[in-house]
């Protein structure tokens, strides 16, 4: 599931929750298909609330990050537990998007 809101007018946080893998990905890209994301520059992804993650939601998380970035847009990660990092830290996502430990950290010194 995914739930998005705006931090201030410029910035529009997507709340990734529960497993992103082939089961839901159908409804995760419908529900950000179906968003506001082409008229925001600066992007995090919230991923807080994400129990799980395989090499298909992995997959879709770069086509979101490359989709933001081809509309000229910032993109930062924010919030993963420990599975999850490691998942992402494996395939050295590190050298093309920011991680950080907190929302607040993301917004301020990751889309600046």
């Amino acid at each position: 599931m995914i739930n998005q809101s705006s931090y201030g007018e410029d910035v529009l946080i997507l709340r990734m929750t529960g497993e992103l893998n082939i089961n839901n990905l159908i409804h995760t890209r419908e529900k950000i298909d179906g968003s506001d994301l082409h008229n925001y520059h600066k992007v995090v992804i919230d991923l807080a609330n994400v129990s799980f993650l395989d090499s298909i939601g992995l997959g879709y998380l770069i086509v979101l990050i490359r989709q933001v970035r081809l509309n000229e847009g910032v993109v930062a990660l924010c919030s993963p537990n420990n599975p999850v990092r490691q998942l992402l830290s494996g395939v050295n996502i590190e050298k093309y998007i920011r991680i950080f430990d907190t929302l607040d950290q993301a917004v301020s010194e990751g889309l600046g």
